[in-house]
């Protein structure tokens, strides 16, 4: 009888995991900080993770952002994506997300990039610098009011398209414009800061709220225990706990909630910048006239209490409420002080605390 050594029997290949499909937009700027999310999940999950490129209404019509409707242009096909099964996760930029929560699907924030804006100018010139009459570029309603109120003396001009396309407007060989005026985090994100002749500061230019931060979206169903106990896709809501950054995910809570109260969104001229430090949550916030003639900016904070060391914070979820209330109590503020007479706003809505991870390990406490 002949024994057959080790090496000459075969195992049959281990069955490859089934990939994970990532919904994005088709932008670089978009494939760029999908690809990141993308690499981030494939090390957590051990699972492979497709790219599946979406096109959304706000890709497909060059009309202005505030024709458009503003918020949730370019997320509503993302979100059918999501719902119908074309994908299992997809990533946004939070300030393109609605501030209500969509049924069935649960966002978390990964940390946060540059949250200010950048102004792109022809031979480096800035804000204070730039010649009376210069045509500034931005398709943003609430960056077009603050640039009038800090120079009332330029014109804006509005404009669309994708990075490269307004970049080439102030910078490109038949530029027509002086300035545009573009997010930091986009530009690091396609490693492009050598066009920014000035970090614009948020006192001068009050960010968009969640800017310079993501949206990682997935089925709710997926990452919640079902009726017998059990995580659909445990390893997706585990990945999900990690990418979570509970400063990140306060300071986004706070000022989105100010947009709720006052019920604004891309059309409404409101920023909002938030920051945990010194174990508290402190935030800004501006409205501002669209024509620049006028402008309202009040800051608040609150205490974080044990849950913050210096700037970290825990992942705890009663830490949600401080976050709202914090924006709540702004936006009340700035409506008592007459802020619906200066721009364009509405009525309270729900804001959702998306960024609480529904399952997977918890997040280290402050110093571990």
């Amino acid at each position: 009888m002949v024994t057959s050594k080790p090496s000459d029997v075969s195992t049959p290949p281990a069955a490859s995991p089934a990939p994970i499909r990532l919904g994005t937009r088709g932008s670089t700027l978009a494939m760029t900080q999908s690809g990141t999310i993308a690499r981030r999940i494939e090390e957590l999950t051990g699972r492979p993770v497709e790219l599946v490129r979406i096109r959304t209404e706000g890709d497909v019509n060059r009309a202005s952002l505030a024709t458009l409707g503003g918020t949730g242009v370019f997320v509503a096909a993302l979100r059918e994506a999501l719902l119908d099964g074309r994908c299992d996760v997809a990533v946004h930029s939070l300030k393109d997300l609605p501030v209500a929560p969509h049924p069935g699907l649960t966002y978390v924030s990964p940390e946060r990039e540059d949250a200010r804006d950048a102004l792109c100018a022809r031979d480096g010139l800035t804000l204070d610098t730039l010649p009376t009459g210069a045509r500034i570029g931005t398709g943003s309603p609430r960056r077009a009011a603050q640039v009038r109120a800090a120079r009332p003396d330029v014109e804006v001009v509005d404009i669309r398209g994708n990075v490269g396309t307004r970049l080439d407007r102030a910078l490109g060989a038949e530029a027509d414009l002086d300035a545009v005026v573009l997010a930091v985090a986009g530009l690091k994100r396609i490693d492009r800061t050598d066009v920014i002749s000035e970090y614009i500061p948020v006192e001068t230019m009050a960010p968009a709220p969640g800017q310079g931060a993501l949206a990682v979206e997935v089925r709710t169903a997926d990452v919640v225990p079902d009726a017998s106990g059990r995580i659909p896709v445990a390893d997706l809501a585990d990945a999900l706990s990690t990418l979570d950054h509970p400063a990140t995910r306060l300071s986004v809570l706070a000022e989105r909630s100010v947009l709720a109260r006052l019920e604004a969104g891309c059309a409404a001229p409101v920023g909002a910048y938030a920051v945990v430090s010194d174990g508290a949550l402190h935030l800004r916030s501006v409205v501002a006239a669209v024509s620049g003639a006028g402008r309202m900016e009040r800051t608040a904070s609150a205490d974080l209490g044990p849950f913050a060391a210096g700037d970290r914070a825990c992942a705890d979820p009663g830490l949600d409420e401080i976050a709202r209330d914090l924006g709540v109590r702004m936006a009340e503020t700035l409506l008592a002080l007459g802020a619906d007479r200066l721009a364009p706003l509405g009525g309270p809505v729900a804001v959702a605390s998306g960024p609480t991870p529904p399952a997977g390990p918890a997040h280290p406490a402050p110093g571990k």
